[in-house]
């Protein structure tokens, strides 16, 4: 009877590892030695290999960087010319500034819009908290150019915290969600749903001074059950077969 070199139990002659502490015994040492360098077969990963997909994140993380950091400063490039060339243009026509600054507003507000995210991608919460207030403020920017507040307050502000709010809450169950699939289509439509039927609540209370939904409601009755049923499908259908098994395609 063998014993275990590293605890001195009895193994059997056939035992590859000790039945007690799991270690290789001698002859497992052997068997495996001849089986890796049998014609044909293939080696145990090793930390060699660890080291190197270790590498090649590392590598594929920096290249990501530096294509965020390239789109960045492709797009901060576009917008600067166009903003250079609005106001110039504006300068030539009427050698005053006067629509130039409303489109100048303008494109601050989309490069907001597309570089914070780019930039802050793994701080949703930074984003929401810098897109916030900013959009608002750049909304009001453009009301108050022409020397007083007209539509700031009846549209603007409204219409811009309920965009915010609807985009936030959608981000915010497809992030939570762990699988992710038909669920964001449905969350995508209900967003929608909610988005136009505020519009519709705050174009009736400034324009006709009452509240009377007509075309959201037609929206909200095509949205929620067709997100109902990509609902039914994720959750249900799908978690228990793909739809090629399901109708046998």
């Amino acid at each position: 009877m063998r014993h275990c070199a590293f605890c001195a139990v009895n193994v059997r002659e056939t035992d590859e590892r000790c039945p007690l502490c799991g270690k290789p015994t001698i002859e497992g040492e052997l068997q495996r030695s001849e089986a890796l360098h049998a014609p044909g077969a293939t080696d145990y990963p090793s930390s060699k290999n660890k080291l190197e997909k270790q590498t090649e994140q590392e590598t594929e993380s920096r290249d990501v960087r530096v294509s965020k950091k390239l789109a960045v400063e492709l797009i901060s490039v576009f917008f600067g010319i166009a903003l250079v060339v609005t106001i110039l243009a504006n300068l030539f026509a009427e050698h005053r500034l006067s629509w130039s600054l409303y489109a100048g507003v303008g494109i601050l507000m989309l490069w907001l819009i597309i570089c914070i995210p780019l930039i802050l991608k793994k701080y949703p919460w930074v984003i929401f908290a810098i897109l916030g207030p900013s959009i608002p403020l750049l909304i009001f920017v453009l009301d108050v150019l022409d020397g007083r507040i007209t539509w700031f307050l009846g549209y603007g502000l409204p219409i811009t915290l309920l965009v915010e709010f609807s985009v936030t809450l959608g981000a915010l169950f497809i992030g939570i969600s762990r699988r992710k699939g038909l669920n964001v289509f449905a969350i995508l439509l209900l967003a929608t749903s909610f988005l136009c039927l505020g519009l519709e609540f705050v174009i009736d209370l400034n324009v006709q001074h009452r509240l009377s939904l007509d075309w959201s409601v037609i929206v909200a009755f095509v949205c929620v059950p067709m997100a109902g049923l990509l609902f039914y499908l994720h959750y249900r259908i799908m978690k228990k077969a793909s739809l090629r098994k399901l109708f046998r395609i």
